[in-house]
């Protein structure tokens, strides 16, 4: 698709005055596009899978191609007298041709003092390293295979970025409920085995918006005295769902138990 701009000629007699409508430019251009009659896509036709690196310097600039120049420069000067022509800075005759050294071998970028052609193939990734000297293995899996004759430091603790600190000010984050983050819980801890209200076993236990459980029977009667959770004092709303999940585990907890008796009636001597 190539897209034109063309000036469309108007004719205006010289007698008539000229006015603002006759003086807009835009009103003069006209646009046209010539299509390349092709079904192909735009673009690679590759979709970009042979992309090569661009970021770095053009082929014809880079070290390697300066010295493959050079090289060619020498072979054509050899065996003739000085014509007192200027070729460069990289470009001066030699009259000793150079044997066994970087410089006298095949003209590929590794055999060559000076920058090396970086390959077209890879791409570039870059890591900001912050802490130098902390192992990256251990911090990340808590496995190092020098172990402790590592020369970092084998170190997992957890620190804020500043950015993250930053992000947390701005959302109003910062600060809240940042020990409940760090605690470390089983669900044994959480779930309990007896009512905190009649200390004895769960009758259709119920659970609070706060996640403490009680007996159903429970949980209202006290509601008809307080609003509030009967353990840490915040407002209920009068919200008790039913505790499937602990119902789940005492259920679990009561087979064990029922399996371990009957191991032990297995045991015994008749």
């Amino acid at each position: 698709m190539i897209q034109k701009t063309r000036r469309c000629p108007r004719d205006r007699p010289e007698y008539a005055p000229s006015s603002s409508e006759d003086e807009d430019p835009a009103k003069n251009i006209g646009v046209t596009y010539r299509s390349t009659r092709s079904a192909k896509p735009v673009g690679p036709e590759d979709m970009g899978a042979t992309a090569v690196y661009e970021l770095d310097t053009e082929k014809e600039k880079d070290a390697q191609a300066i010295f493959e120049r050079s090289q060619k420069i020498q072979e054509e000067l050899r065996g003739k007298e000085d014509d007192k022509i200027y070729r460069g800075i990289n470009n001066y005759q030699k009259y000793v041709k150079p044997k066994d050294t970087s410089m006298g071998n095949a003209s590929s970028g590794m055999v060559r003092k000076g920058p090396i052609r970086a390959p077209e193939h890879l791409r570039a990734t870059v890591r900001w390293d912050y802490q130098p000297d902390i192992c990256k293995d251990y911090k990340e899996t808590g496995f190092c295979g020098f172990g402790d004759s590592c020369k970092f430091l084998h170190d997992r603790s957890d620190y804020k970025h500043g950015w993250q600190i930053e992000r947390e000010l701005d959302e109003g984050r910062y600060g809240v409920n940042d020990e409940e983050n760090y605690e470390v819980s089983s669900d044994e801890e959480d779930m309990p085995f007896k009512c905190f209200i009649c200390r004895g076993s769960f009758k259709n236990p119920v659970v609070t918006k706060c996640r403490h459980y009680f007996c159903e029977s429970c949980a209202l009667q006290h509601y008809r005295k307080s609003q509030r959770c009967y353990v840490c004092d915040k407002q209920t709303n009068g919200v008790f769902n039913p505790a499937k999940e602990l119902m789940a585990k005492l259920e679990k907890h009561k087979g064990e138990e029922e399996e371990e008796q009957q191991s032990d009636h297995g045991e015994d001597p008749q």
